[in-house]
């Protein structure tokens, strides 16, 4: 079964070449009819179209490293390679830019058609035409990852192509100085520094005289010294008020006892001003104990009548008299300490209500005096970065460049041999061109002829089988069927 499907398949190709060469041989006439038609016509055209010359030109731009600059604002230069060429693309776009090929086609005469008078619609509508004209001819081309760029225009004149060239290189070079010229730049930054240097100087008045009107020398200093006081004298009013507190402890008892009427007892949670008083009560208290014990012992043994012990008596009264005049001072003494504690107190109420206020004050000033150093800060900034940029328009303005230098490492010349039409070529592809013209052609041909020219063709349309065929027999004269 294999064997059948490949016999049949051999016998499908074979059929497939013999139809193809047999459209080949039928048509021949018209295939190369076409085919030289074809060849001829273009073969002619390329003799007869004008040459067309082109003139080239390479240059080298190469973008500088900017060492003043580096030194003065203190910047680090990137290795060399590290950059790319991005910034080739700008330069290609300058040399491409509307005014330098307008420069090169007003120098050159390139709008011009022999019209002596027009209109300026009409002038301006030529020159666009000029315009569109100029860039299907010329063309700006960078070498990949490298900073050469290759100018080239085609021109019917060779000569005029070389002058183009030579002309939009030395428009271009122009331009490029015309676009990065800093003179501009530079006046504008010297005086935006006048008017900085002027706002600076004025603040800088202002702040000395706050100083002086505020007596102002060092505010976190002044700062401090306030704090400062403001802490002793919250520390001595602490001490104070827990004094106060104490001494009016121990008045309250001792009221307590004489409007009780007990024995007099001093508290010793405070210790009094007076230690001799004490010490004295003390003494009287203890005579006062030897007295009653032995004004009891007689009593045990006389009666209160007795001399002795009505001595005794008058002798124990009268101590009671100096210990509760002795107590009494001693109060009025804790009296008058505590007045002197309170007026101490709002003394130092006083004091440190005034601190309060002189810090609010202070904190006040201290923010005006923050502003207008604050101020001169960031003036000074914006002085420094007006000065780097003025030195920067400065070195640009002294190169003319802007870091960029313009080679040419290969001049345009006038060329020789034109780049158009490629003669041969131009005939090689006639040739291919009329060959796939000839054949397709006569295969559409074949392709839309309905007749009948074989018997297979017949058996395959009628589906029956042919019993004859007559020949046609061609001689010179006439053709006869039999």
């Amino acid at each position: 079964m294999l064997d059948s499907d490949t016999h049949d398949s051999v016998k499908s190709q074979s059929n497939s070449l013999r139809n193809f060469f047999t459209v080949i041989f039928k048509r021949k006439k018209l295939i190369l009819s076409v085919f030289i038609s074809i060849v001829a016509i273009i073969t002619i055209a390329s003799f007869i179209i004008p040459p067309v010359y082109q003139a080239s030109s390479k240059i080298l731009v190469e973008r500088e490293g900017a060492p003043e600059k580096a030194l003065l604002f203190r910047m680090s230069l990137p290795a060399a390679g590290t950059e790319g060429f991005d910034w080739i693309k700008s330069e290609v776009e300058i040399i491409n830019s509307y005014p330098v090929i307008a420069q090169v086609i007003k120098e050159l005469g390139l709008d011009r058609d022999g019209a002596e008078s027009e209109s300026e619609e009409t002038s301006a509508l030529r020159f666009e035409k000029a315009v569109r004209k100029f860039r299907k001819k010329f063309n700006v081309e960078s070498a990949r990852n490298s900073n050469v760029i290759e100018l080239s225009y085609e021109s019917k004149d060779p000569e005029q192509a070389a002058e183009v060239v030579r002309r939009v290189l030395a428009t271009y070079q122009k331009h490029r100085s015309e676009i990065f010229d800093e003179s501009e730049t530079y006046s504008f930054f010297e005086e935006q520094m006048k008017v900085a240097d002027e706002k600076l100087r004025d603040l800088e008045h202002r702040l000395a005289e706050f100083k002086n009107k505020q007596e102002i020398i060092s505010p976190e200093f002044q700062g401090e010294i306030l704090l400062t006081k403001l802490a002793d004298y919250e520390k001595s009013l602490t001490a104070v008020q827990t004094e106060r507190i104490g001494k009016e402890a121990k008045l309250s008892v001792l009221m307590q006892q004489i409007e009780n009427g007990n024995e007099l007892n001093i508290p010793s949670t405070e210790v009094s001003n007076s230690l001799s008083h004490e010490k004295y009560i003390a003494k009287l208290r203890g005579e006062l104990l030897d007295m009653e014990i032995k004004r009891d012992r007689l009593l045990q043994r006389f009666k209160p009548t007795y001399e002795e012990v009505v001595e005794l008596e008058n002798r124990i009264a009268a101590t009671k008299k100096i210990i509760r005049n002795e107590v009494q001072q001693i109060i009025e003494q804790e009296k008058t300490a505590i007045r002197a504690l309170k007026a101490e107190e709002q003394a130092l109420q006083k004091s440190i209500a005034k601190i309060n206020e002189n810090i609010k004050k202070f904190t006040e000033k201290e923010y005006e005096f923050s502003q207008l150093s604050r101020g001169i800060d960031d003036n000074q900034e914006v002085y420094s970065m007006l000065l780097k940029q003025r030195e920067e328009a400065r070195i640009s303005l002294a190169k003319l460049e802007r870091g960029v230098k313009v080679k040419v490492i290969s001049p345009p010349v006038v060329p020789q041999k034109p780049v158009k039409p490629r003669k041969f070529l131009n005939i090689i592809l006639g040739i291919m061109l009329g060959a796939m013209c000839g054949l397709g052609l006569a295969f559409f041909l074949e392709y839309n002829d309905h007749s009948i020219s074989s018997v297979e063709e017949m058996e395959k349309m009628t589906g029956l089988p042919a019993l004859g065929s007559v020949r046609e027999i061609k001689s010179a004269k006439v053709n006869d069927r039999t």
